[in-house]
């Protein structure tokens, strides 16, 4: 999917004055987008060594480009990701499932609607950790 989606990038000169491995890393996140893979913008710029607006520029002009519509992002797929990088120990299942239920019900009551994705997460966390003491 990313390769038609490079492809494409190729056919309507998009790579012409753009570096090739940000216009692939463009390719590659609309296609985690699409499957709701829980990649974010940011560990492609990571691992390109590039700066982030400078990726997030190419891929939103790439989208405009192709006319796609992308589903929004969910925060619950970086939920039990976060909380392993926070090192909660032996409480970490049980803080990133209450983080789980909290973010369901932040989606209920509307409250996720409008922000990004990584706070809404780590707010979540946040009062998880400190309802699991």
């Amino acid at each position: 999917a990313a390769h038609r989606l490079f492809l494409s990038a190729v056919q309507r000169n998009f790579v012409h004055g753009r570096k090739t491995a940000n216009v692939v890393a463009a390719c590659l996140y609309i296609v985690c987008r699409q499957r709701n893979a829980p990649h974010l913008l940011i560990d492609f710029s990571d691992v390109l060594q590039t700066n982030v607006y400078v990726l997030g520029n190419c891929f939103l002009k790439f989208r405009r480009l192709l006319n796609l519509e992308l589903p929004a992002v969910d925060p619950v797929h970086y939920i039990d990701r976060f909380a392993a990088k926070l090192e909660f120990g032996d409480k970490t299942h049980d803080v990133a499932k209450t983080a789980h239920k909290l973010v369901a019900r932040m989606k209920r009551d509307w409250i996720q609607t409008g922000r990004r994705p990584s706070g809404v997460c780590g707010a979540a966390l946040i009062m998880s950790a400190r309802m699991h003491g």
